[in-house]
């Protein structure tokens, strides 16, 4: 039986968990157990501010906005992405998306490396992605690589479209290993580490009257370098995220639950 692609609505995942909020992480579900290929899409509404907050997963992503313009950041880096670029995202790397000015869809592909070969992982695709500087790279489209994306968009779990998928995942390393180099500077392991942290709580936490020194306690920093750490990685302070956060979730109970707008207000603390 042909199974068709996920669809989504409204910033939301059709058939996946987003995130698990107690450690930010994407919960996807792959084709099957034997290939771990996850492929959905999402669809933004700029009117109804979607965005998709910061989280992270085992998995490489790949990103194609096919409609639109979405501003992603990743690792403290912030750009504009549409369809004449691919975004390639390493594994458990924090990253976000949302509208500019217009609504917006995506295509995402989530894959674990053991859908390569052994021999090619040990000796290429390993080695490049545990190399110190690598976080994302952003990959012009080639014409031939758009029309498989669109191919894509139709997908049903037919022989053909196992190869089709495979041969394009080689394809993207092939170019990535012949063309790009990783940053020369390597990620800040340890300050990562504390950003994540301090999400963690907020996402946990975020419908109790925090302040910015509840959250930088939580870290064991001060309000000094969590302010910095939130304008580096966010490029806000951490009392508007943690709103903006707080917007999120009463957003997705409107939409999700029955609730009332009071209730809603008062769990969101709003």
């Amino acid at each position: 039986m042909n199974e068709s692609l996920p669809k989504s609505s409204s910033g939301n995942i059709d058939g996946v968990i987003l995130m698990n909020k107690k450690d930010l992480k994407e919960q996807l579900q792959f084709f099957s157990d034997e290939f771990h290929i996850s492929m959905y899409t999402q669809t933004y509404i700029h009117t109804k501010g979607d965005h998709i907050p910061f989280h992270w997963h085992d998995q490489l992503q790949i990103t194609w906005v096919y409609e639109g313009t979405l501003e992603y950041c990743v690792n403290g880096d912030s750009f504009h992405l549409s369809d004449d670029k691919l975004l390639l995202v390493n594994s458990q790397l924090m990253h976000s998306s949302k509208t500019i000015r217009q609504d917006a869809k995506t295509l995402c592909i989530n894959f674990s490396l053991e859908v390569f070969h052994p021999m090619i992982l040990k000796h290429y695709i390993v080695p490049f992605l545990e190399s110190k500087g690598f976080s994302y790279i952003l990959l012009p489209l080639k014409p031939y690589q758009s029309d498989t994306l669109k191919r894509f968009l139709d997908w049903t779990k037919s022989p053909s479209s196992y190869f089709l998928i495979m041969n394009f995942l080689s394809q993207i390393f092939e170019n990535v290993l012949r063309d790009h180099n990783p940053k020369d500077s390597p990620p800040n392991y340890e300050e990562i580490e504390m950003f994540h942290n301090a999400l963690n709580y907020i996402y946990e936490h975020y419908a109790e009257p925090l302040t910015l020194q509840q959250i930088a306690a939580q870290i064991m920093t001060n309000n000094s370098r969590i302010s910095l750490l939130f304008k580096k990685y966010t490029h806000m302070s951490p009392v508007k995220f943690l709103n903006k956060y707080r917007l999120y979730i009463a957003k997705d109970m409107i939409l999700h639950t029955d609730k009332p707008i009071s209730e809603i207000s008062e769990t969101a603390k709003l």
